[in-house]
């Protein structure tokens, strides 16, 4: 295993329930891949995801932020503070050594306490990817999306469940997901990919859902060997 690995580039994956990380793990099984996962972290008390990265004899972890404050017993700002980076710190580990980071349902906000660890030259300063569950602004837009029918979307920012109300709330005739390169700023970056689906009038939030989750899985997937073919 390790002498099949030594050819491909080590990813770290960061979730939350883990929802996208069978898609993730599928790719990197596959004898071509560019990748191999060395490390899989969920901020939540339990995850199908840590236990399916455990299952194929991926190193998983717990790092919940809650349980860090009542542990140490600090303040939010300095637990916050101290979580990110402890958390960089042990994600950056020899052992695990991960080229780039990818972000698939960590919903917790990072800041450069946690992202100074994973410094590069390319995208945003940092090797770190991050799936948005909504459209982002791509070179040349500000604060409208240009959308395939001629209409414009706003920036919606937010966990999964509030963008879908907002599709449905403002009659979006789009909508669909962005991977882009993490900054300290919430849900920005360079876009690496995103990818348009078109809105049924009929569309629910459990349908817009079932629409939206394999276009994720498939558009990060294509995104970690973009960067990997074109940056590492």
């Amino acid at each position: 295993m390790l002498g099949q690995n030594s050819k491909k580039i080590p990813i770290a994956i960061l979730i939350g329930g883990g929802s996208k990380l069978p898609a993730i793990l599928k790719a990197a099984k596959n004898p071509k891949s560019k990748f191999y996962i060395s490390l899989v972290v969920s901020h939540k008390k339990e995850s199908t995801g840590i236990e399916l990265a455990l299952k194929n004899k991926i190193p998983g972890f717990y790092f919940n932020l809650v349980d860090w404050r009542k542990r140490f017993n600090q303040s939010d700002k300095l637990a916050r503070k101290n979580y990110m980076k402890y958390l960089g710190w042990f994600i950056s580990q020899k052992q695990y050594a991960p080229k780039l980071l990818v972000f698939a349902g960590w919903d917790l906000v990072v800041d450069d306490n946690f992202l100074q660890f994973f410094k590069a030259n390319f995208g945003n300063g940092y090797a770190v990817v991050n799936l948005h569950p909504a459209l982002l602004p791509a070179k040349g837009e500000k604060d409208e999306i240009n959308l395939p029918d001629g209409t414009k979307s706003p920036i919606i920012k937010g966990e999964q469940e509030k963008v879908l109300q907002t599709v449905i709330a403002k009659k979006l005739t789009y909508f669909g997901p962005t991977i882009h390169f993490l900054t300290p700023d919430f849900d920005t970056g360079e876009v690496i990919s995103r990818e348009f689906i078109k809105v049924d009038s009929r569309d629910t939030i459990k349908s817009l859902r079932k629409k939206l989750m394999p276009v994720e899985d498939k558009i990060l997937v294509a995104s970690i060997n973009l960067v990997i073919s074109n940056y590492l």
